[in-house]
């Protein structure tokens, strides 16, 4: 039997109540995956979205030099859930990087559920608008960082302003 308290954990579903939660458990499988065991790849259907239970997962892409990764997710960190917004193919690539379970949700299931149950719909969309405007904040500081970087400290730069966007 697993602890489902990585549910109430999970910045995704935090804010459900006890019935609530209970419901997305009904709809969602724990899976196990072993060391560098690829979960899904860049390009792939999006078809549903995970949280770790235990272990981490690094979220990757490949690049001219080969894998590049973008973040390494521990416990209670959720993934893949682009997919429930905009049915693209997913953005990077999920690989464990050690023995980890997961809590995988199908998104047939998860938007069924969304459908039906308009507070479930509520507080999980509030709390993923949270989630990504905070991801854009950081992005947002990084690619400023990346744009003073390339301005004023590219060696000979200086003298050639690039303009900001």
């Amino acid at each position: 039997m697993i602890n489902t308290s990585f549910l109430t954990d999970s910045l995704l579903f935090r804010n459900l109540d006890e019935t609530e939660r209970a419901q997305v458990l009904i709809i969602g499988q724990v899976h196990t995956y072993q060391p560098d065991e690829v979960i899904f790849r860049e390009g792939d259907p999006g078809d549903g979205m995970f949280i770790v239970i235990k272990g981490t997962v690094r979220i990757s892409r490949q690049s001219a030099t080969g894998e590049e990764a973008l973040a390494v997710l521990e416990p209670n960190a959720f993934f893949g859930e682009m997919a429930l917004i905009d049915y693209m193919p997913r953005a990077a690539s999920a690989i464990a990087n050690e023995t980890c379970d997961l809590f995988f949700i199908p998104l047939k299931d998860l938007r069924a559920l969304i459908e039906t149950h308009h507070q479930i719909a509520l507080k999980v969309l509030f709390a993923l608008c949270e989630v990504l405007t905070q991801r854009l904040r950081e992005t947002n500081d990084r690619y400023m960082s990346i744009f003073t970087i390339a301005q004023w400290g590219g060696g000979g730069l200086s003298n050639q302003l690039i303009p900001l966007p």
